[in-house]
């Protein structure tokens, strides 16, 4: 699929996101997406994504390649910046 053949007319809102969990099964995995900050309980999951095991490689893949896009563009991407340690 080109990226000229999406249709993103329709895409919901926008939320930052600084909490990740990843789980799986046999024939799935499951991606939750949510906000949380340091003194306040619980952490927020506020998307939820689940996908098929071959999609998740494709995600791995284009994260990967975005990532070391970023690095070389900006540096090394330093644990703890920014909003974490808010």
């Amino acid at each position: 699929m080109e990226k000229n053949d999406v249709d993103r007319s329709r895409i919901g809102e926008a939320r930052y996101s600084n909490y990740a969990e990843v789980g799986h099964n046999a024939s799935e995995f499951v991606f939750d997406f949510g906000q949380g900050w340091v003194g306040e309980e619980p952490v927020r999951v506020y998307v939820r994504v689940v996908t098929s095991p071959d999609m998740a490689q494709e995600l791995y893949k284009k994260l990967y390649d975005a990532l070391i896009e970023y690095r070389d563009a900006f540096g090394d991407i330093r644990r703890g910046s920014q909003t974490d340690e808010q």
